[in-house]
C-alpha cells in the first residue's frame, strides 16, 4: 500500500474536476445545500437543472474512469462490492443509523464512533477524489453551530467525496481532523489512509462524539429523474468487511 495516493499526471483540470462548490452541487439530489455557506438554506432545483446536472456528472465519470484506468496503469484495480475495506484502522462502535430521523431529514449515512480522535480514515475502495476540502473554522456557541468557513461545508467539517469507478458510486466522509491527506485529483488505493477522525462540522457540538460520518450514493431515480444520486445504505458491506478483516 502507497503511503499516499498517485499524483496527478499533470496541473489539475478544472474541466475535469469542477470547484467543490460545483462538484457538491452535482452530488446533491432534490435539494441543493448551499455549501459551503454560512447558513444551511436548501434551494429545490428545477427539472431542468437535474437532468442537465446528471448529463454533465455522467460526462465526468467517464472522464474520470479513464483519468483512474491512465493513472493506475497496472498497479491497481476498481474494488468489486464484494471486496470492500474496513474504512478504519480500529473497530470502533459501527451503528446502523442509516435513515434515521434527524432536525434536518433523514440520516442518509452510517456512523462509526471511536474512543479517541486521530483514528485513520481508510479508503475502502480504490477511487479518485473528485472533491476535497480542510481548514474547516468554527465552533460550537451556546446551541448553536458557529461556522467561519473552509472544509467540506458548515455541517459535513473537514472530509472529501471519492468516485468509486467499480460500482459507479460515491463515498463521503466528514468530520475529519484538519490536515486531509488527499486532494482533489488524487487516485487512492483501497486501505489508503484518507485523514483522521475529528469532530469539525456539527460534530463539533458538545458531546456529540468522535465519528466518521460515511455516506454512499449511487444513481437511481428521486424527484421523478432517472439518473440523480440516491443514498443507499452500505452498512451490509462494511460489516462484512469488518468481520473479515477484525481490525
Amino acid at each position: 500500500m502507497l503511503a499516499q495516493a498517485l499524483a496527478p499526471v499533470a496541473a489539475l483540470d478544472s474541466a475535469l474536476f469542477p470547484s467543490r462548490e460545483q462538484m457538491i452541487r452535482l452530488y446533491t439530489d432534490c435539494d441543493e445545500a448551499r455549501w459551503p455557506g454560512v447558513e444551511d438554506t436548501l434551494v429545490p432545483k428545477t427539472v431542468e437543472e437535474l437532468i442537465g446536472g446528471v448529463a454533465r456528472r455522467r460526462a465526468l465519470e467517464e472522464a474520470w474512469r479513464a483519468y483512474f484506468a491512465r493513472l493506475a496503469d497496472d498497479s491497481i484495480w476498481a474494488t468489486p462490492p464484494e471486496a470492500w475495506s474496513y474504512p478504519l484502522a480500529e473497530s470502533g462502535r459501527l451503528l446502523d443509523n442509516f435513515l434515521n430521523p434527524r432536525e434536518e431529514g433523514p440520516h442518509g449515512a452510517l456512523d462509526i464512533f471511536v474512543r479517541r480522535e486521530g483514528v485513520a480514515i481508510l479508503s475502502p475502495v480504490a477511487g479518485v477524489v473528485v472533491a476535497a476540502g480542510d481548514g474547516w473554522r468554527g465552533g460550537w456557541s451556546r446551541r448553536a453551530l458557529r461556522y467561519e468557513g473552509g472544509g467540506m461545508s458548515r455541517r459535513q467539517g473537514n472530509g472529501l467525496l471519492l468516485f468509486d469507478p467499480g460500482s459507479g458510486g460515491y463515498l463521503l466522509f466528514s468530520h475529519l481532523m484538519p490536515g486531509v491527506a488527499v486532494r482533489t485529483g488524487d487516485v487512492v488505493r483501497r486501505g489508503q489512509e484518507l485523514g483522521h477522525v475529528g469532530h469539525t462540522g456539527n460534530a463539533a457540538r458538545p458531546g456529540g462524539g468522535r465519528h466518521l460520518h460515511l455516506a454512499y450514493k449511487r444513481a437511481g431515480t428521486a424527484c421523478g429523474v432517472e439518473g440523480v444520486l440516491v443514498a443507499e445504505n452500505p452498512y451490509q458491506r462494511i460489516r462484512a468487511a469488518l468481520a473479515r478483516e477484525g481490525p
